[in-house]
């Protein structure tokens, strides 16, 4: 599939799938607010009752006329809080027997506390928190009464109620200046009233939550699966021109050494033997790449771990990679303020490793290429770093650099040959190693790769 062609299929899935999510919520708050108005009205009609209730209370005690709900008006504070008028006396047991009662009949079973307005401390007192679905207590126990003796009126109730001088709870209720006699009940969680109701929606919110997840992550790896596809054949491009060119030169060596009359001129004869000898090379150094990827990526590859003395190691494996170089014009200098630097490390992957760092360096430069090898100590680690004076990376190369087959793109110039194996190489290496690797710029424009290695413990 084109680029253009999936671009367009993510849009339209993009928009599709914010269309239904939007529609659901659309929904999921329609029936949250739908519950909203449906709690509002039972708990309105739960304390109109209650009230009522409590004023029938109080005119068979005292021989009041009693009030009926429409006559008690309920007031919402808050989303959580309602304050009733009961202008009358209000004894704290039968209310919460009432309020108890009232919500189970309308199954509002939910956390609450009631308060009663004390006009001596202008505070709310008989902050007792109960359920909806508690037990109801005793109405034997109603002879005692708790009321302020805001009036004569009052005074003549508690004597009948024979009020004992209890210390009264005080709690943190907010007051209500509209009324004088009244109490007020606070929801502390309406989460069971609204989840009972809501559930199938918060489950179908759920698998459309999973559904969407699942169809993101299936387009992310299409989009990945489609890199990695152009990164192949990329790759294979590269691997197929680079095997073709050695190929082709030693077949065209071999066809003029194969000339019988290429004897009488030395000169012709060692020149091309020397262009069968370079392109061998040239060829080994593919085919050891590939090999090297090879063998890095089975599950099982053994690092033979031994110690070595890193002066000594960075020192003989700069003279090895010079002595490949075929004389080209490069200049490595090996910079080093530590001693008896002693790791633990696989010196044929480690020798490869600084191969690769080493090769990269002269291949991604334009001029003379200089080469600068620190060995450095921090606590823990040796920090061994490749400075060079080449093209130089962008930032935002610095982590894609280290995945298999990418190359920085140049658009239509391809005048550094490659399959993007290097770095990945250089990777692995240093992963199985538990070592970390890092990459970034330097006062020359150039690049810093910067290898962290764990220091042996003693």
């Amino acid at each position: 599939m084109k680029r253009t062609s999936i671009g367009f299929v993510i849009i339209m899935a993009t928009v599709s799938v914010l269309g239904i999510l939007l529609i659901q919520f659309f929904f999921l708050k329609n029936s949250y607010d739908i519950n909203e108005k449906k709690f509002h009205e039972l708990t309105t009609s739960a304390l109109r009752n209650v009230a009522s209730q409590l004023n029938e209370y109080n005119s068979k005690i005292v021989g009041h006329i009693s009030k009926t709900a429409d006559s008690c008006p309920v007031d919402q504070i808050s989303n959580n809080y309602y304050v009733v008028n009961v202008n009358d006396v209000i004894d704290p047991n039968l209310l919460a027997h009432f309020l108890t009662s009232e919500f189970k009949k309308r199954n509002l079973n939910i956390p609450f506390e009631y308060g009663i307005y004390d006009c001596n401390s202008k505070k709310m007192i008989h902050g007792n928190p109960l359920h909806g679905d508690t037990v109801a207590v005793n109405t034997k126990s109603f002879k005692n009464r708790d009321a302020s003796p805001c009036s004569a009126e009052q005074l003549m109730y508690d004597k009948h109620f024979n009020k004992l001088n209890q210390k009264s709870q005080v709690c943190n209720l907010p007051t209500c200046d509209k009324y004088t006699y009244y109490f007020g009940v606070h929801f502390t969680d309406r989460s069971k009233f609204y989840n009972s109701r809501l559930i199938g929606w918060y489950f179908t919110t759920g698998i459309l939550f999973f559904v969407v997840f699942f169809f993101g992550y299936a387009l992310y790896v299409i989009i990945k699966q489609q890199k990695l596809s152009e990164i192949q054949k990329n790759f294979i491009n590269n691997l197929t021109h680079e095997l073709k060119t050695p190929i082709a030169s030693i077949g065209l060596a071999a066809n003029v050494l194969s000339n019988p009359s290429i004897i009488e001129q030395p000169e012709r004869l060692k020149e091309y033997v020397k262009i069968v000898s370079q392109q061998n090379t040239r060829l080994s150094d593919h085919v050891e790449k590939l090999l090297q990827m090879a063998t890095i990526e089975k599950t099982k590859l053994q690092l033979h771990l031994e110690q070595i003395e890193l002066n000594l190691f960075l020192t003989e494996s700069i003279s090895e990679f010079k002595n490949s170089q075929n004389g080209n014009a490069y200049s490595i200098i090996l910079s080093s303020n530590v001693e008896n630097a002693v790791v633990k490390a696989d010196k044929l992957h480690f020798s490869n490793l600084i191969f690769n760092l080493l090769d990269n360096a002269i291949k991604y430069c334009h001029v003379v290429p200089e080469i600068i090898v620190r060995l450095e100590e921090t606590k823990g680690h040796y920090i061994l770093s490749f400075d060079d004076n080449g093209i130089g990376i962008s930032m935002d190369y610095y982590k894609k650099i280290f995945h298999r087959f990418y190359r920085i793109p140049t658009g239509n110039v391809h005048d550094v040959k490659g399959f993007g194996l290097g770095l990945d190489y250089v990777r692995k290496i240093v992963q199985r190693h538990h070592w970390k690797i890092n990459v970034i710029g330097n006062p020359q424009k150039g690049s810093t790769f910067i290898v962290e290695i764990q220091k042996l413990i003693k």
